[in-house]
């Protein structure tokens, strides 16, 4: 019998898969690694190839590791990263690197819909902001500065649209990964709005039809079979971005759900049961009921992203001990970090490393160090660099509840970041918010597994993944550390303000 399920997720650091029996209990998984372009500030890339490879190396290896027979998969699903920028030509052979979310190269292109098109008319239409982190921003600058490129492109497409169409061929998106596009995508009614593309001058023919991510969109090709290991004709449903598919993992359905992703990058999650969207985050359709429930996410630049600079920039000796001992190198720092009060002895981190998204939109922003002194060394740099993503979400969750948005609590925590427990206090002591820890929820790839059996019908409702959740650990906020925080997060929300002008100055120094 067909009794198993395979999800994938293609990351910004990296692309995992799970294969999963019909009880939710994962029997194999596999991560491959990849790294980042940054040709100049501002701009981030990476080779599409990269994604399909570690697509192939991910999946292949599960089904080794679990010994099952790839005729016994019943269906396939994926998410990734997103939004991105790929272009592909008519042989479907991408044309350019893929600029991904955290890439801020369309900031001209954001000026001149602000001016032109106006934040109101955009946000009443798609739900979103106007930045360079939509992928239409980003398909602007592509026919604003590769005009010959942009012309020879058949589709654009994100990088889970990509790995789609190798594995199946198909050429489509889904509705999370639509409603990223921004700009033009009408939220409500689920489809591309042909007059705003008009305005905005880009064809709507090189876009992709798009679907609910449950729905069966193709299967396996021959060449792909060879890849990855699957056995030709699988099905494979539409899919969904990973924040998403990390978030259907965790049972976050209901109204007032919500979670904390925190991968890569760090993704506040938040369900709603109407379209009334709230400024400065992010929203797309609900993978269940997308026709009547959405998902707000406060959705940073930075996240685990903080803790790998430091480790690859700095953490040689972590490195070395990684490979020598096969203790984890983030395991190593968190140790460091720990010998480190609350508060990090005065050093306070903006990690605005890339720009920001969530709340304060701004692609010029960048790191800074404040309050660094000879009393400070390694140990207060990665405390701080913790602190300041627990800064940053606590500042989304300010103001959500400002306004008036239905919040439940305990927050639920996910993705790699949350496995550090010293990492999962930090946030908990900042918000002043209990937290619930499900280290084997599987995250965004068993999400990619339970979409794809929704899609096949061997799950009747999403709910069934509730059964598959255990908690692994609860915080409970330290009132003492929590008031600490409280006066570091009042000097926290005061510094961006004061260097905004000068962040701008700085992007005009370096802008091309």
């Amino acid at each position: 019998m067909k009794d198993y399920l395979i999800g994938c997720d293609i990351g910004t650091g990296g692309t995992k898969a799970v294969l999963i029996n019909l009880k939710g209990q994962v029997l194999a998984s596999h991560l491959v690694e990849y790294g980042l372009i940054i040709p100049r500030p501002g701009w981030a890339e990476q080779e599409p190839k990269w994604y399909w490879k570690a697509v192939g190396e991910s999946i292949k290896a599960c089904l080794d590791k679990s010994r099952i027979a790839p005729g016994e998969i019943l269906a396939v699903g994926l998410s990734s990263l997103a939004p991105a920028c790929i272009l592909i030509d008519k042989n479907l052979a991408p044309l350019q690197n893929s600029h991904i979310w955290m890439d801020r190269r369309a900031t001209a292109e954001c000026r001149w819909l602000k001016k032109n098109i106006g934040e109101k008319k955009i946000f009443e239409l798609t739900g979103n902001v106007i930045d360079p982190y939509y992928s239409l921003t980003k398909l602007m600058w592509e026919k604003n500065h590769r005009p010959e490129l942009y012309k020879k492109a058949y589709k654009m497409l994100n990088v889970k649209d990509y790995c789609l169409m190798k594995l199946t061929g198909e050429v489509i998106t889904d509705w999370c990964h639509a409603a990223l596009g921004g700009v033009a995508f009408d939220i409500r009614r689920k489809r591309w709005d042909g007059d705003m593309l008009q305005e905005i001058g880009l064809d709507s023919d090189k876009l992709p039809p798009h679907y609910p991510c449950d729905k069966i969109v193709g299967a396996v090709s021959k060449e792909a079979s060879l890849t990855t290991g699957l056995k030709e004709g699988t099905p494979v449903v539409a899919g969904t971005v990973d924040a998403s598919a990390a978030y259907i993992s965790l049972g976050m359905i209901d109204e007032g759900e919500n979670a904390l992703a925190l991968g890569s990058t760090a993704c506040l999650g938040l369900t709603v049961d109407r379209p009334e969207f709230t400024p400065g985050v992010i929203s797309f359709p609900h993978i269940a009921q997308p026709e009547k429930k959405y998902l707000l996410i406060a959705a940073l630049v930075g996240g685990g992203s903080l803790l790998k600079w430091f480790r690859d920039k700095l953490g040689q000796a972590e490195l070395m001990m990684e490979k020598e001992l096969g203790v984890e190198a983030y395991d190593l720092l968190t140790l460091e970090a720990e010998k480190v009060p609350p508060g990090s002895d005065g050093l306070l981190i903006l990690p605005y490393f890339m720009g920001e998204r969530s709340p304060i939109w701004n692609p010029e922003a960048r790191g800074v160090l404040f309050g660094l002194s000879f009393t400070h060394g390694r140990a207060h740099l990665i405390r701080a660099l913790m602190e300041s993503i627990g800064f940053a979400v606590y500042h989304n969750i300010s103001l959500l509840k400002k306004r008036g948005v239905k919040i439940l609590w305990p927050m639920g925590l996910v993705e790699g970041g949350t496995k550090s427990r010293l990492w999962r206090q930090i946030i908990t002591d900042i918000t002043g918010i209990p937290t619930v820890y499900m280290g084997k929820s599987g995250g965004a790839p068993l999400g990619d597994a339970l979409i794809a059996g929704v899609g096949i019908g061997a799950f009747e409702r999403y709910e069934v993944v509730r059964d598959w959740l255990t908690i692994n650990d609860r915080n409970e906020p330290d009132s003492q550390n929590h008031q600490l925080y409280q006066k570091l997060f009042s000097l926290y929300l005061k510094l961006n303000p004061s260097l905004e002008k000068r962040f701008h100055q700085l992007a005009e120094i370096y802008s091309p």
